[in-house]
């Protein structure tokens, strides 16, 4: 448990800034959260850290709402990217009559049957993260735009508008991935100057992210910055082992072993600027909070959702000022650890009516 206090500890100081941001608790009494709900979590894969902190924190809601008998059964499963065994567990969890499921889903496809079925039988449908497009279907999503949006401002800024770029998405077919990219297309639009050599797509994993940076590396074509979707570990590994030049600047990935490649790289001049904003896979345990509250019959309020979606507004952001910072306050935990957070149940219970 050692190594996850500095975790819980991030969470605290975000959450302190969430709730003094605008947020306050509902002026009336709260309408009874129901008990003994069945609650299914289906999540596209669970092969990377962000996966597994996003498992793990959902997780922890789920404990600690089996002790209040809010959630009775709390099931969680993985179709690992195969959209056809994904159908299969959503659907028995249609037939075993669960209340609530959140669909971390793997595409964008292949499921309108499933859900339609589940709606029809009175089930909650949420879907997280990588939203699957269902009219009418509550989605609850970190806001990409800013998450993107930040982050390619502040590479573009830190080249003045002018320089040759990698750009590293994720998986083009996730609806996440896709708003990131066309974030980064409506900002680079206006900056001429800035000229992307290598596009290229990594998973969101350190080992492909790794393999995809070598095999551009190895082409020879010069760059001055990296636009990427998490992998950063894996694109510094490759950089290294090739021995190659550092970029001059490189954007998200909020698993400590980057924070630690970064301080490493960094300690006697700067050799890399950055600009880091949180992703959280925590948006799993968002979405079980808020999922419980809708389940039960509450009403969200019009200002908190856009185009029927929660959208988590990042805000812990590390830069080469707030480095040391947040190396300390990981200190505990592992390499493959996330700087995560979540919503409190007071956050949760103001986004009703």
């Amino acid at each position: 448990m050692k190594r996850f206090a500095a975790l819980f500890a991030t969470v605290l100081v975000v959450l302190f800034l969430l709730l003094g941001a605008g947020f306050a608790p509902r002026a009336e009494a709260a309408p009874e959260i129901k008990s003994g709900l069945k609650v299914a979590s289906i999540n596209a894969i669970n092969t990377h850290g962000w996966r597994f902190v996003y498992d793990k924190q959902m997780r922890e809601v789920a404990e600690e709402y089996k002790a209040k008998g809010i959630i009775s059964e709390f099931t969680e499963l993985c179709p690992n990217m195969d959209q056809a065994v994904e159908a299969q567990m959503f659907e028995t969890c249609v037939n075993e009559g669960y209340d609530v499921i959140l669909l971390n889903a793997v595409g964008s496809s292949g499921l309108d049957n499933q859900i339609e079925m589940a709606l029809a039988a009175g089930i909650k449908v949420i879907f997280v993260d990588n939203l699957y497009p269902y009219e009418g279907v509550l989605g609850i999503q970190t806001d990409q735009r800013i998450w993107a949006g930040n982050a390619c401002q502040a590479l573009v800024d830190f080249l003045g508008g002018k320089g040759k770029i990698v750009m590293l998405n994720g998986v083009l077919g996730a609806t996440g991935s896709s708003l990131r990219y066309d974030t980064w297309d409506g900002i680079l639009k206006n900056y001429p100057g800035i000229e992307v050599v290598f596009k290229g797509a990594h998973s969101w994993s350190q080992v492909e992210s790794k393999k995809v940076m070598s095999e551009f590396l190895a082409s020879g074509i010069e760059y001055d910055a990296i636009l990427t979707e998490e992998g950063c570990v894996g694109i510094l590994e490759a950089i290294e082992e090739a021995k190659a030049p550092y970029p001059k600047f490189m954007t998200s990935d909020e698993e400590v072993g980057y924070l630690r490649m970064l301080a490493r790289i960094n300690k006697d001049k700067p050799v890399i600027n950055f600009y880091i904003i949180e992703n959280p896979p925590g948006i799993g345990a968002t979405a079980l909070k808020l999922a419980v509250r809708a389940a039960s019959g509450w009403e969200f309020k019009p200002e908190s959702l856009e185009g029927g979606v929660y959208l988590y507004k990042p805000n812990y952001i590390v830069t080469p000022d707030t480095l040391a910072k947040a190396i300390e306050d990981t200190k505990d935990m592992e390499d493959t650890d996330q700087v995560s957070a979540y919503i409190t149940d007071e956050v949760a219970d103001a986004a009703f009516k």
